[in-house]
Parts: structure tokens; sequence; C-alpha cells
């Protein structure tokens, strides 16, 4: 499923820093889309993976307090300009 992603950012060096710990992601999990806004505040993430459980669990987990996420699942039929599955 898809999973689009608010990240309200709290920290941007600790947000950066805890971000290069979610890399590599493990194989049930897929990121498209990265958009930092150009103060570090916010940013957007689209993701695929099985369940929002499963993504929350692991970026939660790695992104400590850096940041609070918000995620939604997409409701692809009326979604516009998503990308290939990339659902290995």
């Amino acid at each position: 499923m898809f999973i689009a992603i608010q990240h309200e950012i709290h920290d941007a060096d600790k947000f950066q820093q805890c971000a290069k710990e979610v890399f590599p992601l493990p194989e049930h999990l897929h990121v498209h889309q990265f958009y930092p806004a150009t103060d570090m505040k916010e940013a957007v993430c689209l993701y695929e993976a099985p369940s929002i459980g499963q993504l929350s669990e692991y970026l939660d987990g790695k992104l400590s307090d850096a940041s609070t996420q918000h995620y939604f699942p997409v409701m692809t039929e009326h979604a516009m300009g998503l990308p290939e599955s990339g659902a290995r």
C-alpha cells in the first residue's frame, strides 16, 4: 500500500542525523519520494509498505524525538502521479 507521511521536524540537525539510520530500508519498505521544506521544519514522503503499523514502527524508532510523523494511507484510485509500485 502507498502511505504518505508528513514529518513535523522539531530539530533539523537531529532529524538529518537520525535519517541516516533509516537507510538502507528493510526489504518490506520502499521510499518513493522525499520533499523537505526549505526551512527543514517539515517534510513529506511517499512510502510503500505492507501497513502503516509496520512503517511507523520502523521510522518512529529511527527518527526518535527529532520529528513527529503523521501517516495516512493513499487512496490510489483518486491519487495523481503515483509512481510504479516498488513492492517486491
